[in-house]
């Protein structure tokens, strides 16, 4: 993440040049989905944009985030948008939730763009705390690239992933691994899926999760 490390405040011009402007359609899908009052955790905040976004639906939102130059931008937006007493920053690892929520405590976790860059062992860590630090009722909305389910899909899936990953590492500075049965993994950490979203002409998938009373 070389590139990101040193020019945060390019970022999300650059994932939505890579994206095609969708990055922001489903940040805004994910943040009409939190109600007023809601207690909210973007997993892997970055540069603050979906936080931003579920705190003009009513929400108070804690980014966590492990890059201290992704948490400097995040803040400076924070203060642009005159956010600061409704958008608390973590600086920790993601695998570490447990270490800073309470079981129980939490409305709404959401995240984009973060769970590709995580083998499954990692995800299945994650999604167990998420559920445990949700509140029975609450949810949790993930978005990311993932794995087509037919052949011809997936087919056609290799050409544009090899052809964009020249551009995509030039722009990122990363490896990006599409996610693959993100539902099942959601579902094996006691989600009940409520939502399987996805968009025209893309790989993106939005998996809305709940918690249900036990």
């Amino acid at each position: 993440m070389v590139w990101v490390e040193y020019a945060p405040e390019r970022y999300d011009v650059s994932v939505k040049l890579l994206t095609g402007g969708k990055i922001d359609r489903i940040k805004d899908v994910i943040a009409s989905r939190v109600k007023l009052g809601d207690q909210v955790m973007d997993i892997g905040c970055g540069t603050g944009s979906l936080g931003l976004k579920c705190i003009d639906h009513g929400a108070t939102v804690t980014g966590m985030d492990i890059s201290e130059s992704m948490l400097k931008e995040c803040r400076r937006n924070i203060a642009k948008a005159g956010r600061e007493d409704r958008f608390t920053i973590i600086k920790d690892s993601v695998t570490n939730l447990k270490k800073h929520f309470a079981p129980n405590s939490l409305d709404v976790i959401v995240s984009t763009m973060v769970v590709g860059e995580l083998s499954k062992p990692y995800l299945e860590h994650i999604f167990r705390e998420c559920h445990e630090i949700l509140k029975p009722g609450g949810k949790m909305l993930i978005a990311d690239e993932v794995w087509p389910e037919g052949p011809v899909s997936r087919l056609l899936f290799r050409v544009v992933m090899t052809l964009m990953w020249v551009p995509q590492f030039a722009i990122l500075r990363r490896a990006f691994f599409p996610v693959k049965d993100l539902k099942g993994v959601v579902e094996a950490a006691g989600f009940e899926i409520t939502e399987k979203k996805t968009w025209p002409m893309s790989s993106f998938q939005l998996i809305e999760g709940v918690k249900r009373n036990a």
